[in-house]
């Protein structure tokens, strides 16, 4: 979809207005409040919360830019205020996204405070992985959810079984064909495999072998080479973050099993079993994946977390609500040990919202701020959705503007006039061409590097053009007016060609074909969008009391400084 304007598009089509606020409500300083719209209030701390990152899509000036973001805010939050004024906030899909998003950000809270990203990487381990990398080895790995499924792999393997066709039947996919990651360079696997792929004697299987957080691995090196590599300056950048996450990596599994010990997670005896079998049960497409009212296998349970008495179940009917959820991962129905790691994972989820509201980590002010941000981004879209995108209707003088904003692509060749030059050979070509760029034309050019070759002119139709010229329609398009085309090797010798003039043209919209009207058509419905939302905002800014203080956007920094990172806290 193409925007010619980003801070004047509808606000739920372009990303960037959607995630561009935080609104606070409220604020201690009121010489910090840029804005009050409704019953909310825009702050410097919003201003430079919605302007990090987005200074390429306000240019121009400092003052011209900070101007048109907090227009932008005002914008939105006008909406926002309109939306809860018709009751839009209190959706039910607002509503769900709602409870989604407060577990996410609550979650992802607990993790950065169990994670944290400042990991030192000292120099010394820097330089270590890069000795390693001298070394390439060709491995070929078969991944198994679970340490059955590995042990079942490993006596099928010693008991002459192709290694590719183990893959295939104990793998969890996703990987290459066979298992088979060709060649690859110290860094690139988990660990404890990363150490086994530089030590492990060659054609061996090695396994099994857990790799903490993603499962039980088969391996097996099939060779080893050297291998070239830049100057560690040109890649200590690289390799320092790539050490860098690996670390954060590891202590992410090591917290998650902190979660899982606290809160005694484990999976109920059968329970993978029974949702295998649900899955895998025959049934209509219409009702395969669904429960119907009142199905005693609702409450089966999956899995527990939590200590004794106060132990919470997991059951199949919830299991059944998390995989509606967009973006959740899902088990491969046909394979008995994903149900049980994705019921583990799903068991994790809830213990670490557990242990976020211990803390009360869903009560700071920055976790409320990400996730009043998220909702009100659902709110936008909503909005946009039912007040705008439905009622928009394109009429001609909108078909009109979509073809005038991109008219240029619609360029057609009619006629383009030539001067052509024939050469004895590629030198003097080259020559030729090395002169045209600054003498008065091809002939000049010619008269320089070759007197007495032979320059004549021409005058070329399209699409009707002679054999020799059909195939540079679209090169005499692309080449301005004293540009030089080639040398290109003939029959008679070398050719250098010169655009002298042309007659190129966008095809009238009455003639393009019918797939381009349609497109067309497309973009004249978001301008009419546009239009739409542009009045409305208009509406609403005659009828919600606003109140603007751009002047006190001058001791505002631009670009926008970055945001602090947040402070520890104790658990």
């Amino acid at each position: 979809m193409r925007h010619h304007s980003p801070t004047r598009a509808p606000l739920a089509a372009v990303g960037l207005l959607s995630a561009l606020f935080a609104l606070a409500g409220c604020a201690s300083d009121p010489s910090r409040v840029l804005a009050r719209v409704g019953n909310r209030t825009l702050t410097v701390d919003d201003f430079v919360d919605a302007a990090q990152d987005h200074e390429s899509h306000y240019p121009g000036p400092p003052d011209t830019a900070k101007a048109m973001v907090l227009d932008d805010m005002v914008r939105a939050t006008l909406v926002l205020v309109d939306a809860e004024r018709l009751g839009i906030t209190k959706e039910p899909s607002v509503e769900a996204a709602r409870q989604k998003i407060e577990s996410e950000e609550t979650q992802q809270a607990l993790y950065r405070r169990l994670v944290p990203e400042n990991v030192p990487v000292s120099e010394a381990e820097v330089e270590q992985i890069y000795a390693w990398r001298d070394q390439a080895a060709h491995v070929r790995v078969i991944q198994c959810a679970s340490r059955g499924a590995a042990y079942a792999a490993a006596n099928q393997l010693a008991h002459g079984a192709r290694f590719e066709d183990v893959a295939e039947r104990f793998g969890i996919g996703g990987g290459p064909p066979g298992g088979d990651l060709g060649y690859l360079l110290p860094g690139a696997l988990l660990p404890p495999l990363d150490d086994l792929m530089r030590e492990a004697p060659l054609h061996t299987v090695l396994g099994p072998i857990e790799s903490p957080g993603e499962g039980w691995f088969l391996m097996e090196v099939l060779a080893r080479r050297n291998h070239r590599q830049k100057p560690l300056d040109e890649q200590r950048v690289v390799l320092f973050d790539m050490l860098r996450q690996r670390k954060i990596r590891a202590m992410r599994v090591k917290a998650q099993q902190a979660l899982r010990d606290a809160y005694d997670i484990r999976l109920e005896p059968g329970g993978a079993q029974a949702m295998f079998a649900f899955f895998n049960q025959p049934s209509s497409d219409s009702t395969r994946g669904q429960l119907l009212p009142g199905d005693p296998r609702a409450k089966t349970v999956l899995g527990r977390y939590g200590p004794g008495a106060h132990a919470q179940v997991y059951t199949l009917g919830e299991a059944l609500v998390d995989l509606t959820e967009y973006g959740r991962e899902r088990p491969n129905p046909a394979m008995l040990p994903t149900f049980e790691r994705w019921i583990d994972g799903q068991l994790l989820r809830r213990a670490a919202m557990l242990e976020a509201k211990r803390r009360r980590l869903d009560q700071e002010p920055e976790v409320r701020r990400r996730i009043q941000k998220r909702i009100d981004r659902q709110v936008l879209d909503l909005y946009y959705d039912v007040e705008i995108a439905h009622g928009a209707e394109p009429g001609p003088d909108d078909l009109r503007a979509a073809y005038e904003r991109s008219k240029d692509e619609y360029d057609v060749l009619h006629r383009v006039d030539l001067l052509v030059a024939t050469l004895p050979d590629s030198t003097t070509a080259a020559e030729v061409m090395n002169h045209g760029g600054h003498a008065p034309s091809l002939r000049e050019a010619v008269a320089m590097a070759a007197p007495g070759a032979r320059v004549a002119a021409e005058t070329v139709p399209f699409p009707n053009a002679p054999p020799r010229w059909k195939a540079y329609q679209q090169v005499f398009m692309e080449t301005a007016p004293h540009g030089l085309v080639g040398p290109v090797k003939t029959a008679d010798g070398w050719r250098v060609t010169q655009v002298v003039s042309k007659d190129q043209a966008p095809e009238p919209l009455d003639r393009l074909s019918s797939a381009l009207v349609e497109t067309l058509r497309q973009e004249a419905l978001e301008i009419s969008r546009d239009r739409l939302f542009d009045a409305r905002v208009t509406k609403l800014r005659a009828e919600i009391k606003s109140e603007v203080y751009r002047e006190r956007l001058h001791a505002v920094r631009w670009p926008a400084p970055a945001a602090p990172a947040a402070p520890a806290t104790n658990g």
